[in-house]
């Protein structure tokens, strides 16, 4: 459902004012003034746009007398698509193993996604590779599916003059599905085992039929969500794979897969935006509305289980891809797309990477940002770096079968930049040239670090900036603030305290034709494998956008180049730290004298939200009371008991035992600990 052949730039039209006054404008795509969702898709999986007045765009529905094959289009053939301009993602056909090339007579897979009849594959006596006469469908994500058909030509045999219908079907077939990426990837290379022809069944059976009597084939199943189907045909009167075999009549013209409800996932990429001039990104904002389907009505359901996220990337130059080749060293180089398709195509692992073939085509990580961290909520900022070029990412999710989120409109502010570039650095204080240049340091443990800031100018236009924001992965203290060449000890306006890190007011703007150098000593941790210390500038008395500090070269006096921070491998150790627990004894007599005690502890390793309870019971296994049950970051985290159980009364004195115990896709991990209460 992609509907950009390439990657195409879609220039943004918008009457710039002067540089010298960097208001923000908004960009917009959908509702009734903003531009069109389809003319600016690039990608599109399950989405369906203009379904209502306001221009929106929703997860795809599926029907039960609507073929969601032929209506996705934009098939792709091969397992691993030869296109260059396929994207992970978009629904893909294959025969067999699904190798690039195969010798002998097979039909194209995508005559048979195509939804036309007149397009179909017939024979007589089939007999070359008849054991690999199996087909799989990748639908991208999960649809809510219930109906698999197969459907012959129409007509007859134009020698025989005898009808495709009934006189073609298939003897024996059989039907699979799955979900799971990783086994529909995990395919054989060769020919043999339990399966002649390297066919293997995926692991959701959804029919086996030994004896077949009818043309079309009509399966219907319990309705389930899947993305993955294979339909595996068996030769005429065999029931032993790798026997001499033929197909004595063998038609095909088309697959259809019918559903009900709204898929679970739907993901949408705009074509490259071109702002036509280096900008910062704001704030993103979009229309959401939650929606239940009921009786054939749609109805607002705003607690429906369902969400819009969001997500940004911004670039430099036009492309987000990067075309790779060998030298004669067998290294990677880049080379433009024009030079890449001239190349030979890398088919088979035996393929040389060499001088003349091609090499992998990548995400360009030196003129591109990665995508932002998921926007949940209209009016925040993405925070990624300055470019003239950036990429939407939209993804709808729902829990439920007929309640879905739509997204009306989109917007995002976008102004001139405040400078050229804004560059930084960090070090350890008492390391300021790390070996290979790696700032690392024991996790969990505090650590002062300098931070050195540098602006660059280019247009006496540039308004500057007279703010600093720090954002830490923990918290963080400002410590001390240096400015000027050479670095002078300045005390700032203000220094504000902030959810993630804190704000320096600065005493004088930075700009053009100023010194524009300044340095923070700041003291914070991490609690993971790795931590970024990201900042961003901004004007305290404009209208303008903040502008992300980039890490590079800021002097020679540090020598690191970079804003991110490694743990020590030491040092990490489980997700679950140090748990301890003060007071071990409470006396909960409301004296205020221990009446309380603090169950304190650090998390690791975590790069998300993670399920965390902490529970309290009897020494007899009997739960006394839930203190905690939520999903946390990493970091230090402190509960605190009262002495009451679940319904609000005290405890009788004795020892309680405190179970913490964290849940994440590696498993779980728990601590128990005893508390102390006596009266």
């Amino acid at each position: 459902m992609r509907l950009a052949t390439v990657l195409q730039v879609v220039s943004a039209v918008f009457l710039w004012e002067s540089v010298s006054v960097a208001k923000p404008i908004l960009w917009q795509i959908g509702g009734k003034s903003g531009s069109d969702w389809e003319e600016s898709t690039f990608l599109n999986v399950m989405m369906e746009a203009g379904v209502s007045s306001e221009g929106s765009m929703q997860p795809l529905e599926l029907l039960p007398d609507l073929d969601i094959v032929s209506r996705l289009g934009n098939w792709n053939r091969y397992r691993a698509p030869l296109d260059l301009d396929y994207v992970v993602g978009e629904p893909r056909a294959w025969r067999g193993l699904g190798m690039n090339s195969w010798p002998g007579y097979s039909a194209n897979p995508l005559i048979l996604v195509d939804g036309d009849v007149e397009t179909h594959y017939t024979a007589t006596d089939f007999g070359n590779s008849p054991w690999d006469q199996f087909y799989t469908l990748d639908f991208g994500l999960p649809i809510p599916a219930e109906r698999f058909v197969v459907i012959p030509a129409e007509g007859a045999d134009p020698f025989t003059q005898e009808p495709y219908r009934p006189n073609f079907a298939f003897e024996k077939f059989e039907l699979t599905a799955s979900t799971d990426v990783a086994m529909v990837n995990r395919q054989k290379t060769a020919v043999g085992g339990e399966r002649a022809g390297g066919y293997q069944p995926l692991d959701i059976l959804l029919k086996h039929v030994p004896q077949n009597l009818q043309a079309v084939i009509n399966i219907e199943f319990q309705p389930q969500y899947l993305q993955f189907f294979r339909i595996m045909f068996y030769p005429d009167g065999s029931n032993t794979p790798g026997d001499p075999a033929i197909f004595s009549k063998y038609s095909l013209a088309d697959f259809e897969i019918y559903g009900r409800g709204f898929v679970p996932k739907a993901k949408w990429v705009s074509k490259v935006i071109d702002m036509e001039q280096i900008v910062n990104i704001g704030s993103v904002r979009y229309g959401e509305s939650k929606w239940r389907k009921e009786a054939g009505n749609l109805l607002p359901a705003p607690e429906a289980p369902a969400h819009i996220q969001v997500a940004i990337r911004t670039g430099l130059d036009d492309t987000p891809i990067s075309y790779r080749t060998y030298n004669d060293l067998q290294e990677k180089i880049e080379i433009s797309r024009s030079a890449y398709e001239k190349l030979k195509p890398r088919v088979f692992s035996y393929d040389p990477p060499s001088v003349g073939w091609r090499g992998p085509v990548i995400e360009d990580q030196n003129q591109w940002s990665f995508w932002s961290s998921p926007i949940r909520e209209s009016g925040q900022l993405p925070r990624v770096p300055r470019g003239r070029y950036f990429q939407v990412q939209i993804q709808a999710q729902t829990e439920e079968l007929w309640e879905f989120a739509r997204i009306d409109s989109l917007m995002i502010e976008v102004s001139p930049l405040l400078a050229e570039r804004v560059l930084g650095e960090i070090a350890l204080v008492d390391d300021l040239h790390p070996e290979g240049k790696l700032v690392q340091i024991e996790a969990g443990k505090s650590k002062e670090f300098l931070y050195d800031v540098v602006a660059e100018f280019t247009d006496s236009g540039q308004e500057g900036f007279d703010v600093i924001r720090f954002l830490t992965p923990a918290t963080s203290s400002f410590l001390e603030l240096k400015m000027g060449e050479p670095l002078a000890l300045v005390t700032p306006d203000s220094v504000v305290t902030e959810i993630s890190g804190f704000a320096v007011y600065l005493p004088q703007r930075i700009r053009h034709g100023e010194a524009s150098r300044l340095r923070v000593r700041l003291e914070t941790t991490i609690f993971g494998a790795s931590g970024q210390i990201r900042a961003e500038v901004f004007a305290r008395t404009a209208a303008s956008l903040p502008q992300i500090v980039e890490p590079g070269d800021v002097s020679d006096e540090i020598e690191t180049s970079q804003l991110r921070v490694l743990a020590k491998n030491s040092s990490l150790g489980s997700v679950l730290g140090t748990v301890d627990i003060r007071p071990a004894t409470i006396t909960p007599q409301g004296d205020q004298i221990n009446d309380q005690t603090h169950i304190n502890f650090t998390l690791f390793r975590i790069f998300r939200e993670t399920a965390v309870e902490i529970d309290l019971f009897s020494l007899g296994g009997e739960r006394v009371k839930q203190l905690l049950a939520d999903e946390l970051v990493a970091g230090r985290h402190s509960v605190v008991w009262d002495g009451r159980d679940d319904a609000g009364r005290t405890v009788a004195p004795g020892i309680y035992l405190a179970r913490l115990r964290v849940t994440t896709d590696r498993g779980a991990t728990a601590r128990i600990l005893p508390i102390a209460v006596a009266y």
